[in-house]
């Protein structure tokens, strides 16, 4: 995992990332990665902490609209999460296993509610 290219990437959309890549004794995470938003004195940021073996990319960044999305992989297994600002504060969306997501445009539809989405086909 390339922390430097991550930092640019968050960067670009005005987002401060931290990264621990092993976990503290004391930490609770069970899984491959955590993935928060937390806060100090400057503010709001992204903190990534990742089991050994884990890979973490951006996939697709889009600075206008302050979002970027985030591959995590451990062996076969994927994990995508969109990263993003919203009205007032940074967050974090798990996107659905099934979803076909390459792209923030596409993230976003596939966090939809269906009846959004037989809305939208109408």
């Amino acid at each position: 995992m390339n922390t430097n290219l991550l930092n640019s990437k968050f960067a670009r959309i005005g987002a401060r990332l931290k990264v621990a890549d092993h976990p503290s004794r004391r930490s609770r995470t069970s899984g491959v990665i955590s993935l928060d938003v937390q806060t100090d004195r400057k503010g709001e940021f992204f903190a990534i902490v990742r089991q050994p073996g884990a890979e973490v990319a951006v996939l697709d960044v889009q600075p206008a609209d302050r979002h970027l999305l985030l591959l995590v992989r451990e062996g076969r297994d994927k994990s995508k999460f969109l990263c993003g600002y919203d009205e007032r504060h940074w967050f974090v969306a798990g996107i659905p296993e099934a979803a076909p997501v390459g792209t923030v445009r596409q993230a976003k539809e596939a966090l939809k509610p269906a009846e959004v989405q037989t809305a939208q086909a109408r």
